[in-house]
């Protein structure tokens, strides 16, 4: 069986449409989505269409409680445009979300479990100890190695860190952000091979000007969110 992981679009869907046409070329069996398409970028509503269309497996981020949050008044809009961009106002005014996207986006789990050929795999946007927020970065120390325990294979997003680890037992995976890398080492996803029990790490190229263009229109003053795009530097605490 042919799997493809990915996670952490956020919004940028220049990297999604051109990860929609490698997925072409590559025919997987099953692709799954490990979180986060809310948050920085712009373009959530075309992508939740894409992902809704697809039938692929989506799991829910952090960045997508947060937006689930603000539409049940449970979070400020403020503090997200401050902490994240603009996108937030976005996707409530021009950008906003359909109620078939937002009804599917309601669907969406933390984590999941693939059983495929004799081999437990689980996937979580965080951690197994903190399915939505938790962070293992590939040097995180590791105390909770019982919880990884019972699986062959862990994929975890979150960090937008590629990894690949062995943790009490099971061998550990971040396919890496596809929207926004912060690991000086490019946009990218995952395939795996349930029977030869390969990984590789994919990158994807694509047409940064047009996200650039969006940024200086919509969050002229949060740099970050066009240098991390070219340099990836590792930001603790913001994911």
């Amino acid at each position: 069986m042919k799997l493809i992981f990915f996670s952490d679009i956020h919004g940028n869907l220049g990297a999604f449409q051109a990860f929609q046409r490698r997925c072409e070329q590559e025919h997987p069996d099953l692709v799954v989505f490990c979180g986060d398409v809310f948050g920085y970028y712009y373009q959530q509503e075309r992508i939740l269409t894409s992902l809704r269309e697809s039938g692929w497996l989506c799991l829910l981020g952090n960045h997508d409680r947060y937006f689930l949050d603000l539409l049940d008044g449970s979070r400020d809009v403020e503090s997200l445009i401050q902490a994240y961009g603009t996108t937030y106002a976005r996707c409530l005014g021009t950008g906003a979300v359909s109620k078939k996207n937002l009804a599917f986006l309601r669907t969406w789990k933390p984590q999941a479990q693939i059983d495929a050929d004799g081999l437990k795999i689980a996937a979580f946007h965080g951690s197994p100890s903190d399915p939505i927020n938790g962070r293992v970065y590939p040097d995180t120390p590791i105390a909770d190695a019982e919880l990884y325990a019972p699986y062959d294979f862990v994929i975890l997003g979150h960090t937008h860190h590629k990894m690949t680890r062995a943790v009490g037992g099971a061998t550990v995976f971040n396919p890496g952000s596809l929207g926004q890398q912060r690991d000086g080492r490019g946009c990218s996803y995952m395939t795996f091979d349930t029977c030869t029990r390969s990984a590789s790490f994919q990158l994807v190229e694509y047409n940064i000007s047009p996200l650039l263009r969006e940024i200086e229109a919509n969050d002229p003053d949060k740099p970050f969110l066009a240098s991390v795009l070219v340099r990836g530097p590792r930001k603790e605490g913001q994911a």
